[in-house]
């Protein structure tokens, strides 16, 4: 009972404001103030208040309305298209059901709509969609740059065009180290490893590697103090930040900057370029990045370790000299 007389007090109210702005005794502006409402939401109260009279004062429950459905909504003879298409097509992507249903109908249909309508069917390639449990990925990030760094290869251009970028991530920073090669070898993966040393500003203590080539790589890192780990066969979750990074470079960079044909000096000055404004001024949104850039994340590491003193370090003088 309290609460019905509160909102009829409210109607109250707002019919008094509405009628004294209607009749011109104070302004639009000040009776959106007074209700703290804003003034576009308070002219449509009030053109819905002369059109209705009090029941446009009626609060409104909340969420999407039984009586009518969304302007964009697809229509549900369409939707039971997409849906039989879907089940005699069983193999076919969304992207091919939209050029299906445009060569047998002549409908142009987005492939995000036509995923929706599956979504929401609950009907997926033919088959009952059953949601699958999965087994929740454990994220994690190394305290110090250097630590581990991810090492490897990949081709932006595919295997037609003999180029490959040696690429390698700091699992602390996110900091990238990149350079192109002609082709994947367990020489000028060498290369890139003293590459990678003279241009990473921090000191690398152990990279983590496939399987390619490891007997002559752990080879040339014992020399140089360098741990290394080696994947397992066919988990390429055990490095999922370069290969994640992967599908960043090839979007954002090779094919967005780059033409197949570009001679590959050119990639690689282009790259460069690019691996500055990555490091620099990209924030990063990653597990333990904080939105800020790989720089940043390696200055406030490092700064974060001149708090730790090692015990073995803290001199007792003071104590010495007790009365």
């Amino acid at each position: 009972m309290p609460r019905r007389n509160t909102q009829e007090t409210l109607i109250a109210m707002k019919k008094e404001i509405l009628d004294s702005c209607i009749a011109r005794k104070i302004k639009c502006l000040d009776g959106a103030k007074l209700l703290n409402m804003h003034p576009k939401a308070f002219s449509r109260l009030k053109k819905e208040y002369i059109e209705k009279g009090e029941t446009a004062l009626i609060p409104k429950p909340p969420g999407p309305k039984k009586d009518s459905n969304a302007k964009n909504r697809t229509p549900e003879w369409l939707e039971d298209i997409v849906c039989e298409l879907a089940r005699n097509n069983t193999n076919e992507g969304t992207i091919e059901l939209s050029e299906i249903l445009f060569d047998k109908y002549q409908i142009e249909l987005d492939q995000s709509t036509i995923y929706r309508i599956l979504k929401r069917k609950r009907i997926r390639y033919g088959l009952e969609y059953i949601p699958i449990e999965r087994e929740k990925t454990q994220l994690y990030c190394l305290e110090t740059p250097g630590e581990e760094l991810q090492l490897d290869a990949c081709y932006p251009f595919g295997r037609g065009r003999q180029i490959c970028c040696f690429d390698a991530i700091d699992d602390c920073s996110r900091f990238v180290v990149a350079k192109m090669y002609d082709r994947e070898t367990a020489d000028n993966a060498i290369d890139f490893i003293k590459y990678l040393i003279k241009h990473a500003p921090f000191e690398i203590k152990r990279i983590r590697i496939d399987n390619r080539s490891k007997n002559k790589i752990k080879a040339f890192c014992k020399t140089v103090g360098i741990e290394v780990i080696v994947n397992d066969a066919h988990t390429p979750k055990q490095n999922g930040k370069i290969e994640r990074f992967h599908k960043t470079i090839k979007h954002k960079f090779f094919w967005r900057y780059c033409s197949i044909h570009d001679d590959i000096s050119l990639i690689n000055y282009n790259l460069q370029l690019w691996l500055v404004y990555y490091n620099e001024q990209r924030k990063h949104g990653g597990y333990g990045m904080n939105k800020l850039t790989p720089i940043q994340k390696i200055t406030s590491s490092l700064f974060n370790s001149l708090y730790v003193i090692p015990v073995e370090k803290v001199t007792l003088t003071m104590q010495s000299y007790k009365t």
